[in-house]
């Protein structure tokens, strides 16, 4: 049984609506959800791996930029393939997506010709969209993405990527579980920041908690200070305490103190940003103060001593990195320093053959969710997957999973 995020049922918020208040203030907001929902048992998939598949094709960039990310996921396609029994294995065949000049219409009839039984890809958002225009019918597809520019569903074909928006979805449940209701967020200022504050926003107030303030800092030290301090409000604290001392003409021992009801902060960066920011707030006087982020302050791999700012914060993040399966697999990525930040990439291969092998189940059962290495996983109205995770805390320099 699980214990966690319920996500699945909200429609993805795509980059598209994010410059428009209007589409994020959609009416599926105005739904008031029972936080007890939260913590009901989820029913798991029995697998059953019940699609019957001789041919599957992989588009992939084995080439070009994006290579490493794809030859990860083509590492876990491997690892997953290799634990069904060859009688019953399907034939892969890898179409290289890497390529500038990539012909993806001819791709398309060589994939018919073929006789392909499901596709998996591609990777870029680009190439989904043309995909998906080619014959939405003729060949299943699980795109390894979410595009931007399908607004309706197609019955042939399923989207399913590492969106981080399902992390923000996802600690925003926690953080109301744990009993906060004043949240501050804290932001990188770019689009991916803005995209994954607004989806903890939406969530999190949705639920019934308020947002209190939002700053999107500057990679800059200096500024970051005092973007804290500005969001803690302590400088009033400290205000208060010269006018005291003033007027009683004595020196006081005093600790400034957070006077904005604030009860936790959600902040967004990769691990050097956090690693600047954490100890920040410590600094302030809000050591105490819960601190939720996401699973982009973490690779993996295991170091108490660069870690040990990172004390204390809460993300959430795929089951595989922290259970022990395909440990021989994990410790060759993880000792490798290519392969060690793109774990999470393998995962997303292992499970794109264990949805497709129980595409049929997703479908019929969509109130229980797939156990896979990236979450626990669940088809929506429209067609896509959605990742539901593990709370995931740093403690002593070592990140470990927590209840939910």
């Amino acid at each position: 049984m699980l214990y966690g995020c319920n996500s699945n049922y909200i429609k993805i918020i795509t980059e598209d609506d994010y410059d428009k208040k209007e589409n994020v203030e959609s009416s599926e907001s105005n739904s008031q959800i029972n936080i007890d929902e939260l913590l009901l048992e989820k029913e798991s998939i029995v697998l059953t791996n019940s699609n019957t598949i001789k041919k599957i094709a992989v588009l992939l960039p084995m080439t070009g930029k994006y290579s490493k990310i794809g030859k990860s996921i083509y590492n876990g396609i491997e690892i997953e393939l290799n634990i069904i029994p060859d009688e019953r294995k399907p034939k892969i065949i890898i179409y290289d997506t890497g390529d500038d000049d990539l012909n993806l219409k001819n791709i398309y009839s060589q994939m018919l010709i073929n006789n392909i039984d499901f596709v998996i890809g591609p990777l870029q958002k680009s190439l989904i969209n043309k995909i998906t225009r080619y014959g939405q019918d003729s060949l299943p597809i699980l795109s390894l993405n979410y595009s931007d520019k399908i607004s309706e569903k197609l019955n042939s074909v399923y989207q399913f990527g590492l969106l981080p928006e399902d992390e923000a979805i996802c600690i925003a449940e926690k953080a109301i579980i744990d009993g906060n209701s004043n949240a501050s967020l804290l932001f990188p200022d770019n689009k991916w920041g803005k995209r994954i504050a607004n989806s903890f926003s939406f969530r999190f107030e949705e639920l019934g908690g308020t947002i209190i303030d939002v700053i999107a800092y500057e990679e800059d030290n200096k500024k970051i200070n005092n973007s804290i301090k500005s969001l803690l409000k302590i400088e009033k604290s400290i205000e208060r305490k010269n006018k005291i001392q003033n007027i009683l003409n004595i020196k006081l021992q005093y600790r400034p103190y957070i006077i904005n009801n604030l009860d936790m902060v959600f902040s967004v960066g990769t691990a050097k940003e956090m690693r600047a920011i954490k100890p920040q707030f410590n600094f302030n006087y809000a050591e105490d103060l819960p601190f939720y982020s996401t699973s982009h302050i973490y690779n993996g791999v295991n170091n108490k001593e660069i870690n040990e700012d990172l004390n204390d914060i809460k993300f959430c993040d795929i089951p595989w990195l922290y259970n022990n399966n395909n440990l021989v697999e994990k410790n060759i990525f993880l000792e490798s320093s290519e392969k060690k930040d793109l774990l999470r990439f393998v995962a997303l291969g292992m499970d794109s053959i264990k949805i497709i092998r129980n595409i049929n189940d997703l479908k019929l059962f969509k109130n229980k969710y797939l156990s896979g290495s990236s979450g626990y996983l669940q088809l929506d109205e429209f067609n896509k997957i959605r990742r539901d995770l593990i709370i995931i805390k740093f403690k002593n320099g070592i990140a470990k999973k927590v209840s939910f």
